[in-house]
């Protein structure tokens, strides 16, 4: 009896605590909470609040629409701003093409807008960007003196292909356009700033134009003004009708 006590009590003494790891297990576990509760703490919007937000690159944007949109997000704190939303929220705006948001220590956000770039009125309701993109803004915020392109829906890159092209063959005699119609049947009118017309049809068109512009000196020269339209639909020539003077 006594032999097997002894060796009981020899088995419990060499049961041992690994203290190093229950140790190291509470700091973890310490550790995790307090960056827990950091973390939440920094988020709140009381702590470390926005005071400044900075908009570059804004030309044509509508200034009270882009406050309504950004005000829900930087009225937060500085680690509660959320950047991606900042950016999804002005990329929803017509004139936005592309945002840059960042957060500046200790109490900024700096906004870079890059606007489309508008080259022509589209249709009744849109504008068309330089890369072809249809986008429709508010009116109030069209630059003003675009040329006006029309046609079918779709067509919008076929028609500023042509106003850029006939825009150079024309480029001689300086006169602006403010008109490029594709009608039905795939015939091309052009209207100058001027007033005068022109009618092209649909064969051989810059071949046409380039005509013109040789015989522009004889047939039209110093009377822009008395011309109502120029007929170029003729195979071998053209035609000028004159505004009736009065």
């Amino acid at each position: 009896m006594t032999v097997g006590r002894a060796r009981t009590r020899k088995r419990q003494s060499d049961i041992q605590i690994p203290w190093k790891w229950v140790i190291r297990a509470l700091i973890l576990l310490v550790l995790t909470f307090l960056s827990y509760y950091s973390v939440d703490f920094f988020r709140q919007p009381n702590q470390f609040p926005i005071h400044q937000v900075k908009v570059y690159g804004v030309k044509h944007i509508d200034a009270q629409e882009t406050q309504q949109k950004l005000l829900p997000f930087v009225n937060k704190g500085f680690f509660s701003v959320e950047v991606e939303q900042i950016k999804d929220q002005l990329l929803q705006i017509p004139w936005v093409a592309d945002v840059s948001v960042r957060r500046i220590w200790p109490d900024q956000v700096v906004i870079t807008v890059a606007e489309k770039t508008p080259v022509a009125r589209w249709n009744d309701n849109s504008l068309l960007s330089s890369t072809g993109e249809v986008f429709s803004p508010a009116s109030t915020t069209w630059p003003m003196d675009l040329p006006h392109l029309t046609g079918p829906e779709g067509k919008q890159l076929s028609v500023l292909a042509f106003y850029s092209k006939v825009n150079a063959i024309l480029d001689p005699l300086n006169m602006k356009i403010s008109h490029v119609a594709l009608m039905p049947y795939l015939s091309w009118d052009i209207e100058f700033a001027n007033g005068m017309k022109m009618r092209l049809g649909y064969k051989d068109v810059l071949t046409r134009v380039s005509h013109f512009v040789k015989v522009y000196p004889k047939i039209v020269g110093q009377r822009a003004a008395d011309v109502d339209y120029v007929d170029l639909r003729y195979p071998n020539g053209l035609a000028v009708r004159w505004k009736t003077v009065s």
